[in-house]
């Protein structure tokens, strides 16, 4: 080969790495661009979220899609949870009954607090019974769920522990006060938000069912149930896809949702300590923020 081509070809070889690392640099600067642009995006969510003025005592917001936390106070505080402690219990619930789906009213179940229409002996499907429990927030239904199940509370707190939960105390099923100094249930915000995540993703066709307005139900005897949503602003959160909440005069008002942005990403966010009302409003000004 002749000098004057093997100079071209190392000349055009040359002219290829060249161009690769141009190419890399420029990448390389877009994929810094973007990251920079998403790291500013969640610094100018943090400071909106932080000038929300609100009732809660604790606030976590959750970007699932992101896996990253985008805003906290005092998430990591734990507090009483009232009646969100009924996620985990419908989801010890289903694992129980996986060979015998099938559970009886019992006459301990209809002694708990609140009267929702169940039937002494009524038989019901689990996941109906969840449904209906979940909805309602139904004391009586929970009781029904553990039946004679034995180390319930046990299994719930393990539970808790396997999915990533560090700051809580499952005291009872229901979620319901012992007194004026200890509530049933205790966690932190962020606990909250790991554990409807969870909950949505493990049992989507029982736990999607949280966000309808009112849900008709029949158990197995036949006779049907009429249930209303304890959440009242269902319709002011867009693309909602779970809702628990929680309440006792103790704890205040709690509220934990998962709902979907403007941009498709599945968001949850948990309200503690709030008031009865607050955690409405609290949670509305919340997502006003998140979803824009």
């Amino acid at each position: 080969m002749k000098p004057n081509n093997k100079n071209s070809i190392l000349l055009f070889i040359l002219i290829i790495f060249a161009l690769e690392a141009i190419l890399f640099s420029i990448g390389n600067n877009k994929l810094n661009n973007i990251s920079k642009n998403e790291e500013q995006k969640i610094v100018n969510i943090k400071n909106a979220l932080t000038n929300v003025q609100v009732y809660a005592k604790a606030v976590s917001v959750y970007d699932i899609d992101s896996n990253i936390e985008i805003y906290g106070k005092n998430q990591n505080e734990k507090l009483p949870l009232a009646s969100l402690i009924k996620t985990m219990t419908v989801l010890v619930a289903l694992d129980d009954y996986r060979t015998n789906p099938t559970i009886t009213i019992e006459p301990d179940a209809l002694k708990q607090f609140g009267d929702f229409g169940f039937l002494l002996y009524e038989k019901w499907d689990v996941k109906n019974l969840a449904k209906f429990t979940l909805v309602a927030s139904a004391n009586d239904g929970a009781y029904a769920l553990v039946g004679d199940s034995k180390n319930f509370l046990e299994r719930m707190n393990s539970k808790a522990r396997r999915i990533g939960m560090e700051n809580f105390s499952f005291l009872n099923f229901t979620g319901l006060d012992f007194d004026e100094q200890r509530a049933g249930a205790y966690a932190s915000a962020k606990d909250a938000n790991i554990m409807a995540i969870y909950a949505l993703k493990a049992h989507p066709d029982v736990f999607s069912a949280t966000v309808l307005p009112e849900i008709s139900l029949k158990s197995q005897v036949g006779f049907v149930h009429n249930i209303k949503n304890t959440n009242i602003i269902l319709n002011k959160i867009p693309n909602i896809l779970f809702s628990k909440t929680g309440f006792t005069t103790l704890v205040g008002g709690n509220l934990t949702i998962i709902f979907k942005n403007k941009d498709g990403y599945r968001i949850a966010i948990t309200v503690l300590g709030s008031t009865q009302d607050g955690r409405f409003s609290d949670m509305e000004k919340l997502v006003n923020v998140l979803y824009n």
